[in-house]
């Protein structure tokens, strides 16, 4: 369960939740399983924001529609969260747990993701969201992605040693898959 008092920094909005992480760094923002209203949602530069929220728990947070552009949210724990056409341009994910969280319709444009969980992750339908930023990503087979993406499992177990796609005993070009046995 959130903390209350943090809960309710937070709905004071950005401006007031950037302050009081200045005079409380040693502090963990536990906001697990938050249901923030819409207008708590928009945590973006034009209400104050960027917001930080750079190693807080968001576990189960409800953020659907959430505006975090520019913000913080590097080593943030968002599993199992709910950010469906959340956007997250130009955000800053490094390193963040988005483990089965639900990214469906979300923004990502200029997004940083190096290093983020999207392990079970869903990201169908993602907008402004590149190959490059995926890949590099975490990732399992279980991630889903939008149609022009490839998978970067699969991107990197089409490749053999030598950087040459991997052929198949009839020659032609294969991805291959970690399922498949034969």
């Amino acid at each position: 369960m959130s903390d209350p008092v943090h809960i309710e920094v937070l709905r004071q909005g950005p401006r007031a939740w950037n302050a009081w992480r200045r005079k409380n760094p040693e502090q963990t923002p536990d906001l697990d399983d938050a249901a923030l209203s819409l207008g708590d949602r928009q945590l973006g530069p034009a209400n104050g924001g960027p917001i930080d929220l750079r190693g807080a728990h968001l576990r189960r947070a409800f953020l659907r529609t959430a505006c975090l552009t520019e913000a913080d949210l590097e080593a943030a724990d968002l599993s199992e969260a709910n950010l469906t056409a959340a956007r997250l341009d130009r955000a800053n994910l490094t390193g963040a747990q988005l483990a089965y969280a639900v990214l469906d319709h979300a923004n990502f444009a200029g997004a940083i993701l190096a290093g983020a969980s999207l392990i079970g992750a869903s990201l169908r339908g993602a907008h402004n969201l590149s190959q490059a930023q995926i890949n590099g990503a975490i990732c399992d087979l279980a991630t889903t992605f939008p149609e022009h993406l490839i998978h970067p499992i699969l991107t990197l177990a089409s490749r053999s040693t030598d950087g040459l796609p991997l052929r198949s005993q009839q020659g032609d070009s294969k991805f291959f898959s970690p399922l498949v046995h034969r």
